[in-house]
């Protein structure tokens, strides 16, 4: 898997917090700052989209477990995957066989750690102030496309998220369009799905 992923400063494996773990703890050898890469990592795209989290350390866990090569990788198989890719293919915005570092697409989370407290789901522990120690890992990010364009908060806990952690006003400052969408993962019509993502690409 290629990957376009800028140098990541030292103090990014360094941010800690109880509950939660630092993929570079891993000590896996990617090179890559966040999972979801492996799916949408164009760092050179117009478009960040940004959900509330990534996985669970847990799903880390399971994957070493299980001998995956690289375990810090997005899941194909997942609805919020397989409904984002197929509403980006409806706007026209991805050709088969797409790159994941030509598809003008980044893909991260408001929340850089893991959540290692047991659960997979809901709401995150202690939320504000990780969002606080994470933020810098978004805004770098943002530093680092040159072309970035257009935000989108996918569900509405990513936008609270980027309410909480102040890094809605740092779109703002920036002058990026923001939209939000319900999350790829929610029970929705294709009309409905497809109806929400209209104003990102400018068709209604």
């Amino acid at each position: 898997m290629a990957f376009k992923t800028p140098s990541i400063p030292p103090s990014v494996g360094k941010i800690y917090h109880p509950l939660y773990r630092n993929i570079f703890s891993y000590s896996l050898g990617n090179r890559h700052l966040w999972g979801t890469e492996t799916l949408l990592g164009d760092w050179d795209g117009e478009h960040l989209l940004i959900a509330k989290d990534f996985y669970p350390a847990q799903y880390i866990d399971e994957r070493l477990e299980a001998g995956d090569p690289n375990p810090y990788s997005h899941n194909p198989k997942a609805p919020t995957n397989k409904n984002l890719i197929k509403t980006l293919r409806h706007f026209g915005q991805l050709r088969d066989g797409f790159q994941n570092t030509s598809c003008n697409f980044l893909y991260v989370s408001a929340c850089f750690l893991l959540r290692n407290d047991g659960l997979k789901r809901g709401e995150l522990p202690d939320a504000q102030q990780v969002l606080s120690i994470s933020a810098p890992v978004v805004r770098l990010t943002m530093d680092h496309m040159p072309k970035l364009r257009k935000v989108v908060a996918m569900g509405g806990d990513a936008a609270r998220a980027l309410g909480a952690s102040g890094l809605y006003s740092e779109i703002k400052s920036r002058k990026l369009s923001y939209f939000e969408v319900s999350h790829p993962a929610r029970a929705l019509s294709n009309v409905d799905r497809f109806a929400e993502w209209s104003a990102v690409f400018g068709k209604h």
